[in-house]
């Protein structure tokens, strides 16, 4: 499968689970989890995914919300990430893995700069469709998802050895 194909399926794929999680919330959260899950096994069987570079960045995600959770930036109706919060960055780990492979020909800062503004975007339309609050102004909240998310573009590239070669083989195919 060519690079961009797969590339195409990916990124359906996750917006499929971005949507699922963010309008679904708790009513389609056991959906999300089978996609996700799904996605996860089938990526192991295809392509011999690796597991701790994937574990590291859920980890490392899931902890970031917890203290924005815990620093009032991001408030929700529980005291705790909701579970499919929890399966997003899950998915997005996943999906990294395969970004990175493409967008490590750019140079990292703009790679690092893009990946700032599209996560500080991803929590803005969170925020606009109701699936969470802000303990501060939307600004503020802006510029500290922002520096949020160019540590986690620079962390998925490092993890994913700064190409996401995890693998030997990169002409496997994803489906």
């Amino acid at each position: 499968m060519s690079e961009l194909k797969r590339l195409v399926i990916v990124s359906t794929l996750f917006q499929l689970v971005w949507f699922l999680a963010v309008l679904g919330r708790e009513s389609w959260q056991w959906l999300t989890l089978v996609i996700v899950v799904g996605m996860l096994l089938m990526t192991v069987r295809v392509q011999g995914f690796k597991w701790w570079p994937w574990l590291l960045l859920t980890l490392t995600g899931v902890t970031l919300d917890s203290l924005n959770v815990s620093f009032g930036l991001l408030i929700f109706d529980h005291h705790w990430l909701p579970t499919w919060l929890i399966l997003l960055w899950a998915a997005f780990c996943w999906y990294a893995y395969f970004l990175t492979q493409v967008v490590s020909q750019y140079p990292l800062w703009l790679v690092s700069i893009v990946g700032g503004l599209a996560g500080a975007a991803s929590y803005l339309a969170g925020y606009k469709l109701g699936a969470v609050s802000l303990g501060v102004s939307l600004p503020v909240a802006i510029v500290l998802f922002f520096i949020e998310w160019i540590g986690i573009v620079l962390l998925c590239m490092k993890v994913n050895n700064g190409k996401g070669k995890q693998h030997e083989d990169s002409n496997d195919t994803l489906a």
